[in-house]
């Protein structure tokens, strides 16, 4: 497995010592050069642990006048760290989905069920779910699966709600996936989906559109995803070959 980079080891290092109390709300952080002896690591690497505990809210830094904590948690409330196919199935295990309906879409319906029975020229089902963090009741996301249905058999557990989630996740299982194109982007909130967010129309929203293809290179499911923009954030490594 491989080991976390040294700013997160610090970064979290640092979020629980502010949480257990260590470091008192309207307190400051021990100087950059102070983490850097304390840590054993350099200053690039104490700044950057800093960086991540200012963008959840944890600390405000101002230059000359270092780190004060302002919070003991993060204001964020998930985050999502993916660098590969496993990864991306690991952070589902770390919510939950609740299955508003299931109903076979027209080709015309919209562009996600347009692009399932255009490429895959089977009928599309869609599933859509409510995303929750384990032991939170408030809603994180709105998800809609589409899926390209190929036998009556899936086609009958899709559209019961009580076996849809089990074979969303049967149909991506990473055994049978050959890759997962992903976009994403920044929109604002429409009344529906606002109000099974609990949010309100035109609050902002970060938007994951995964397009899953087999070992045949057969689109086989299209998920679109609106995650309510302020208990968000989505956090990527990127590593220069060497």
């Amino acid at each position: 497995m491989t080991q976390e980079p040294f700013y997160r080891q610090m970064y979290h290092a640092l979020a629980a010592s502010i949480k257990e109390g260590t470091y008192a709300i309207g307190s400051a952080l021990p100087t950059e050069r102070e983490l850097c002896e304390m840590f054993d690591v350099s200053r690039h690497t104490a700044r950057e642990a800093l960086r991540q505990l200012e963008q959840r809210g944890m600390i405000s830094r101002r230059q000359g006048s270092g780190s004060t904590v302002l919070a003991r948690t993060p204001s964020v409330r998930y985050e999502q760290s993916i660098q590969s196919i496993d990864d991306l199935m690991q952070q589902g295990s770390a919510s939950r989905l609740q299955v508003l309906s299931s109903e076979e879409m027209a080709a015309d319906a919209n562009q996600f069920a347009s692009q399932i029975t255009l490429v895959s020229r089977l009928p599309c089902i869609r599933v859509r779910s409510i995303r929750y963090l384990r032991n939170d009741v408030r809603p994180l996301a709105l998800v809609d699966v589409y899926v390209a249905a190929r036998n009556k058999t899936q086609t009958r557990r899709l559209l019961n709600s009580d076996t849809a989630a089990q074979e969303i996740v049967a149909t991506v299982d990473p055994v049978h996936l050959d890759r997962i194109e992903q976009a994403f982007s920044a929109v604002n909130l429409e009344e529906g989906p606002a109000k099974l967010l609990h949010a309100r129309p035109g609050d902002a929203a970060f938007q994951t559109i995964r397009n899953y293809f087999d070992r045949q290179d057969r689109l086989r499911v299209v998920a679109h995803s609106l995650y309510q923009g302020q208990l968000f954030t989505y956090t990527s490594t990127l590593r220069r070959h060497a």
